[in-house]
């Protein structure tokens, strides 16, 4: 029977959308495809879909990569296949893919996620115990994964052999059982369990030490089926599916951002074995401050005892803890410190619009520190890469608030511009593309490959964002550090809250190549690496 060899556009959807962004890629040269398989996962404005085979056959070549952004039209893979129905799409073996958009595709209709009109904001916070925990993602049957360090011992402080616990969910970086899911595990499988305890983990020429890490989260659960009350329209499996969320933390009236930071200090002191009255530095990462004069830092630095210690805020939105970690790494390799709190806590429940999709279930609340130090030794972190693109300056903002506009108008209409607001289209083309960049950078400036690398610890933007990264990098996903199942994207705080959870967990071993990455409003971008 002959065969041709085609070249399979990216879909139109319609006169509207001038281009799409690559999700995900699921077939790979040499794989057999039916018709109608899907093929890879593409989004468009605010529609996420499948993309799939035109014909039976053979998958020759894949063009596009996860993470671009394309036309309608620009080529995508090419598949050999005997259906001569498609033969306008024939091109010849080992020609360069094209130019110009080729002719239309017939295809099935590609079923994007509904977008509801908002509807009542739900309650401000929802306490644990009042929903069960959804489910995360299950151990297949037949196997057993690995358990975290933390994860063996919160079980054999409850007295159970980890080795014969089957049935437990394994939801930690790389399918590994986490900390977390012993204490979830302990709460529906063991009678009068004890509390597993929180046991802190001990810890070249520009580098400086990381002596220490800590994290800490206020003590409202949000789930995603309290948020999806403002939204009949929309569904559990949507939201999980668009955002990787489940759920988040919301601090409770009375709750500050000083108050969390203070936790994740001490966890951070503690770790590294320092007196806080040590320290001589506190610089704080947030863009949503318990009071905007002073400074938080000086906040913070009165309630740890530390009054004389330098202290100021800087505001680089998500990247800002990053941003801190760089301004703090100069601090002591110039001699302007010895030892500094590198801090971020953010209160996002508190600028979240109940009624705005594109806001309501991405935000939640944390807090997360490292203490730097100019000793020998230790976790050394490298310098960090910081840059910026203002020209997507209105991809996330909140434009009241300000010295332009204050307070809300006397007629009341402008309030929502007093809550967070996003292009979220806009920010994942540019969020794929910068955090690929600069894990790519960190590699070149490092000599490194990615087989190197034992773990990406990224902001937790979304996940569909951080999957798409991982193929476009060639590190697999197993060896990100992801914890925005279950806190949601903190802003600044997330890299160090991400960070924080994982060193508790146990998983890195010393020598680990570690590397950082996020990008924030404005937009601000920064990345780097951290030997363990």
């Amino acid at each position: 029977m002959d065969t041709l060899l085609i070249e399979v556009p990216v879909p139109s959807m319609g006169a509207t959308v001038a281009e799409l962004t690559v999700i995900d890629i699921v077939v790979q040269p040499g794989a057999t495809v039916a018709k109608g398989q899907k093929i890879a996962e593409l989004e468009s404005d605010k529609s996420v879909f499948e993309f799939e085979a035109p014909c039976d056959g053979t998958i020759q070549s894949v063009i596009a990569r996860a993470g671009d952004i394309l036309p309608p039209g620009a080529p995508f893979l090419r598949i050999e296949t005997t259906d001569l129905s498609l033969k306008h799409l024939e091109v010849a073996a080992g020609s360069v893919p094209r130019t110009t958009p080729p002719p239309a595709v017939a295809a099935t209709a590609p079923k994007p996620l509904a977008v509801p009109a908002p509807a009542e904001p739900a309650p401000a916070f929802m306490a644990p115990s009042e929903y069960s925990h959804p489910p995360m993602s299950v151990m297949r049957a037949g196997t057993a994964p690995l358990w975290t360090p933390r994860a063996i011992k919160v079980a054999q402080d409850a007295g159970l052999d980890h080795t014969a616990v089957a049935d437990i969910e394994a939801t930690g970086p790389g399918g590994r059982v986490s900390g977390d899911d012993v204490a979830r595990y302990l709460a529906t499988h063991v009678s009068a369990a004890p509390a597993p305890a929180v046991s802190p983990v001990s810890a070249s020429c520009e580098t400086v030490c990381i002596a220490g890490v800590g994290y800490a989260i206020p003590s409202g659960v949000r789930f995603n089926k309290e948020i999806l009350k403002a939204f009949p329209d929309m569904t559990e499996e949507e939201i999980i599916k668009l955002t990787g969320i489940r759920e988040r933390r919301y601090a409770a009236e009375g709750e500050t951002a000083t108050g969390l930071a203070v936790v994740a200090v001490r966890r951070a002191a503690e770790q590294a074995g320092i007196d806080i009255g040590e320290i001589d530095g506190v610089i704080m990462a947030t863009l949503i401050p318990d009071q905007p004069v002073p400074a938080m830092a000086s906040a913070l630095a009165k309630e740890l005892g530390i009054p004389r210690a330098l202290a100021f805020d800087l505001n680089a939105a998500c990247a800002g803890w990053l941003y801190a970690l760089e301004v703090g790494r100069a601090f002591i390799r110039s001699g302007t410190a010895k030892k500094l709190i590198v801090v971020t806590a953010e209160l996002l429940s508190r600028i979240t619009n109940p009624r705005d999709h594109a806001t309501a279930f991405l935000f939640g609340d944390g807090a997360g520190a490292a203490i730097l130090t100019d000793a020998p030794g230790g976790h050394r972190l490298a310098r960090m890469a910081l840059s910026g693109d203002a020209d997507q300056f209105t991809a996330i903002q909140r434009p009241g608030g300000g010295a332009k506009r204050p307070v809300p108008s006397a007629a009341g209409n402008d309030r929502d511009d007093f809550f967070l607001q996003m292009n979220g289209a806009a920010v994942f083309k540019h969020a794929v593309i910068a955090f690929a960049d600069l894990i790519g950078d960190a590699l070149k400036r490092h000599n490194l490959a990615p087989s190197d690398i034992a773990w990406i610890v990224p902001h937790q933007a979304n996940e569909r964002i951080l999957r798409a990264v991982s193929k476009r990098v060639g590190i697999p996903y197993e060896r990100f550090v992801v914890t925005i199942g279950k806190y949601g994207n903190t802003s600044a705080a997330s890299v160090s809250m991400a960070l924080g959870w994982a060193a508790e967990e146990g998983i890195f071993n010393p020598g680990d190549k570690i590397i950082f990455c996020s990008v924030g409003a404005g937009m601000t971008f920064a990345g780097g690496l951290l030997v363990w």
